[in-house]
């Protein structure tokens, strides 16, 4: 029966006629592990129909052609590397685009066991979204007590401005929602907040504007000197209005990705509860959230150094330097960048991360409690999503581990593991 209606929600997927909630239906249905071979049988199927690769949605085709083209490279490599170690030096060498475009219905058959999960990946991508874990099982839906919705997070901030005065973002309109000595405050048609003027009188004394996101907001802002700051949610950010001094100086609390506007003569420098952030001109993400154990920076372009007490390091693109309160070196590692900035990007994309890790984000964006029954340690899960999703949706995701059970009562998620549900 759940064949049945597997197959039939691809073909209509696929014919583009699928509803929404159908939709739906189906990416829990490709998450299910017993369904994988149903499926490996079914993508077999549609390699044999020539009208599902003609007729195809464009962002399927695109990432089925683009799993097929890669796995006929690998396969036409591999033959090579045989040859040569068979002492056959016949073979012409083998180029990538000779593959791109003569993929063969022989080829596609002989190397179909090997990309099977890869082309089941594709299908849920081209989807919306993807979970993908290295735990399998069947799990209950979440268990719901209550009929109100949470929904996700969206765009959305108060301003503060330097006598005290709060301005909501998300409810003013577009133009100039405030004014601070000669500078403008406004509110672009994007829904970003810019400042423009002139430089502040000789000798007068810096105002700070403070910008803080909720739980389940984000903002972005365009600072006076034309740095962008993306905050994430639960953050805030403080700046004077305008810069004046020999460093262009701000304070975070939360998580923000910076793109800073390069001035050789006045460093940028990012100050948190526990570290400072020192830059000329760079792209780079501070998390810096007072329930995580570990301030980390993260430099995806130019170069920075950081400080906390006598520890310091210089980073290079790529790398990521954490450190916790009391310690006095700065770990540097090389994480998955898209995991880092997937937040910024509107995903949740989770490696190996602890479910208490992920708990966290989730009560961020989707402004809920969350408490913990049972022994959770040792859970740590793989996947992705976007965050437009419910949390719903979410935690029914995180069931099909196999490992970990939810309930929601009104705004508070209770985490355990399934044996307990």
């Amino acid at each position: 029966m759940l064949h049945d209606e597997l197959k039939d929600l691809l073909e209509k997927y696929l014919d583009n006629r699928i509803t929404p909630e159908e939709t739906r239906r189906l990416q829990v249905l490709m998450q299910a592990a017993r369904n994988g071979p149903a499926m490996e049988e079914m993508i077999e199927a549609i390699l044999a129909e020539d009208r599902y690769a003609a007729n195809a949605h464009p962002d399927l085709q695109q990432a089925f052609n683009k799993v097929m083209e890669t796995a006929a490279l690998r396969q036409a490599l591999t033959r090579r590397d045989d040859d040569t170690e068979t002492g056959n030096d016949a073979q012409p060498p083998i180029k990538e685009e000779d593959n791109r475009y003569h993929i063969s219905r022989k080829n596609i058959r002989t190397f179909y066991k090997t990309v099977a999960a890869a082309a089941a990946v594709a299908f849920i991508l081209a989807a919306g979204y993807t979970w993908r874990y290295y735990y399998a099982g069947q799990a209950p839906l979440v268990s719901n007590k209550t009929t109100a919705p949470i929904p996700a997070g969206n765009n959305k901030a108060e301003l503060i401005l330097a006598d005290g005065s709060t301005i909501v973002l998300d409810d003013a309109g577009t133009g100039t929602v405030g004014k601070q000595g000669n500078t403008r405050i406004i509110k672009l048609d994007s829904g970003r907040l810019a400042y423009r003027g002139m430089s502040s009188s000789s000798g007068a004394a810096p105002e700070y504007n403070t910008i803080r996101t909720p739980k389940g907001g984000q903002y972005q802002v365009v600072l006076p000197d034309g740095s962008q700051v993306w905050l994430n949610a639960a953050s805030s950010l403080k700046f004077p209005v305008v810069f004046t001094g020999s460093n262009r100086t701000v304070l975070l609390t939360g998580e923000a990705y910076f793109e800073i506007a390069q001035n050789a003569a006045k460093p940028f420098v990012v100050q948190t509860s526990g570290i400072q952030v020192k830059v000329l001109g760079t792209h780079f993400n501070v998390m810096a959230y007072t329930d995580e154990a570990r301030v980390k920076t993260t430099l995806l372009e130019g170069a920075v150094s950081v400080t906390q007490g006598a520890a310091t390091a210089m980073m290079k693109p790529g790398q990521q330097a954490s450190i916790a309160e009391k310690e006095n070196q700065f770990l540097i590692t090389r994480p998955e960048i898209e995991e880092v900035m997937a937040w910024k990007e509107g995903q949740f994309k989770f490696r190996k991360t602890d479910i208490t890790v992920i708990m966290r984000q989730i009560a961020r964006w989707y402004d809920v409690d969350i408490e913990y029954k049972g022994d959770l340690s040792g859970i740590q899960l793989y996947g992705s999503m976007t965050r437009k999703e419910s949390v719903t949706q979410l935690l029914e995701l995180l069931e099909q581990t196999g490992r970990v059970h939810f309930t929601i009562n009104g705004s508070r998620i209770t985490v355990m593991p399934a044996t307990m549900k």
